[in-house]
């Protein structure tokens, strides 16, 4: 995939960030390109290699349109994580490295839920503040926002989510059961 200078990006590892300008160093093989990319939240300069940007995973980043997606994707059913928080922290792991932004979503929605209804453990809840630092940094970026902002409107998704089912599971315990 071909970039330009300017295009906003997602690194799977660095996250998301914006491409500052394309370095030519010349090795012994030849001279070779490099894009350079100013990743905000952690305040790194990252360079990738313009042959290796498939390989790496690096992306555009998501579009307005489908920051409607995501929203959805946060406010939707989750599903269950495993009870082993081994398992469930590899099945965690293994999506967030992706890069993806609906995958981390996903994640984000997943471990929110989980917590809700049981516990998460220490690294549990660090691969979700990872999830949500992310989520919310590709939706700044896109949108020119407030990073904070962003975090308050994926926990506000989810919560109200979450207060949906909650009233409707109340609701329903509340109606007579029906004998056959």
């Amino acid at each position: 995939m071909e970039f330009s200078v300017g295009d906003k990006v997602v690194h799977p590892y660095h996250g998301p960030g914006r491409i500052t300008s394309k370095e030519y160093k010349e090795f012994l093989d030849g001279k070779k390109t490099y894009y350079v990319i100013e990743i905000p939240v952690s305040e790194l300069t990252v360079y990738v290699p313009r042959r290796k940007v498939d390989q790496v995973g690096m992306r555009a980043a998501m579009s307005r349109a489908k920051l409607a997606s995501v929203l959805e994707k946060l406010a939707s059913q989750p599903r269950s994580l495993p009870k082993d928080y081994k398992e469930r922290q590899e099945q965690v792991w293994e999506k967030l490295k992706t890069g993806h932004v609906m995958q981390t979503a996903e994640v984000v929605r997943d471990l929110v839920w989980h917590k809700h209804r049981e516990h998460l453990t220490k690294k549990d809840m660090d691969l979700l503040a990872q999830g949500t630092e992310r989520l919310a940094a590709e939706m700044a970026l896109v949108l020119g926002v407030d990073m904070t902002d962003m975090e308050k409107q994926i926990e506000s998704t989810v919560a109200a989510a979450i207060a949906s089912e909650t009233a409707t599971e109340s609701l329903q315990s509340q109606l007579p059961s029906q004998a056959n």
